[in-house]
């Protein structure tokens, strides 16, 4: 449990939750995070210590580090979102109500979805690079106070009189385009920032990276565009390129800020991976979709979303 996630949501909630597990015939033990990466080391030791089932009460970054503690072990995973944005929760159809999302995952089944990494780093939900990432990076210093898509949407505003495009190249199965970006969002859930629908195509469990891409724009013309991407009509944009890919690679001269499940981090260059259906998740909502296998160096081709 991440007690600081969502202005302390899940440490207010932390009563309910225990209550709610307690009802099942489990061995329960709980730990709170004590500050940045503490999760990652949790896990590893839930892991260790033979743990048939981890649950993350927290946002997407908590869960982000907890996916990372783990390694390559396949240990099932709860997920209660707790946190600011709760996008990869709301992916997996988990109720927002905490009680209620403890009983989906006792009385659910396991599931598959895709694991997501980027360069040495996994993800489960989201990248944002650029303009995203440096919204993000607003959003985790300056707006705690707010949660979702209005702290999102505050740090938009407050980035948009000094955010400097780069010219980036992004490479997608092969397919190369280069150009000056706004952004790009990598993601594997079809939200972020608190359900701004960036990738509506996107599946957690189809085998691809769901991709936008953003080219440059003035600032009336980012207001204008701005409210498209509530319904996700933003992808009819000239100017916005919606694909689907499997190995990616994103480049760039100068280091930029991204984002990734909501930590912040910086790079120059980005290289990601996808396994397939490879993370377990209880109790999750989704569609089902034919499991994907993929011979060693098989390079498909991008597609357009």
């Amino acid at each position: 449990m991440n007690p600081v996630a969502g202005r302390g949501r899940a440490l207010k909630a932390k009563p309910q939750i225990i209550k709610a597990l307690l009802e099942y015939d489990v061995e329960l033990h709980l730990e709170e995070t004590k500050g940045h990466q503490h999760a990652s080391e949790l896990a590893r030791q839930a892991v260790q210590a033979g743990f048939e089932l981890i649950i993350v009460a927290g946002g997407d970054g908590t869960i982000n580090q907890v996916i990372n503690g783990m390694g390559e072990e396949r240990v099932p995973i709860g997920v209660i979102g707790c946190g600011t944005g709760n996008d990869f929760a709301a992916a997996l159809g988990m109720p927002k109500n905490p009680v209620a999302a403890v009983h989906q995952i006792m009385k659910g089944e396991n599931g598959l979805v895709d694991l997501c990494r980027v360069n040495q780093r996994y993800f489960v939900s989201s990248t944002g690079i650029g303009f995203d990432g440096e919204v993000a990076f607003r959003v985790n210093e300056g707006f705690r106070w707010v949660r979702g898509k209005v702290a999102y949407l505050c740090s938009v505003f407050q980035n948009l009189f000094s955010y400097q495009p780069r010219q980036i190249k992004l490479t997608v199965d092969g397919l190369v385009m280069e150009f000056n970006s706004l952004l790009v969002a990598i993601t594997n859930s079809p939200t972020y920032g608190g359900g701004l629908k960036i990738n509506p195509e996107a599946r957690l469990n189809d085998g691809f990276f769901a991709i936008c891409a953003v080219q440059h724009m003035s600032i009336p013309r980012i207001l204008v565009c701005l409210p498209l991407l509530f319904p996700g009509w933003h992808r009819n944009l000239k100017k916005v390129r919606m694909l689907k890919g499997r190995n990616i690679i994103l480049e760039s001269k100068q280091p930029f800020y991204y984002q990734l499940d909501g930590e912040i981090l910086t790079a120059q260059v980005l290289r990601y991976t996808l396994f397939p259906q490879a993370l377990m998740v209880k109790g999750a909502k989704i569609e089902s979709v034919a499991r994907l296998s993929f011979t060693e160096g098989e390079v498909p081709r991008a597609q357009e979303a």
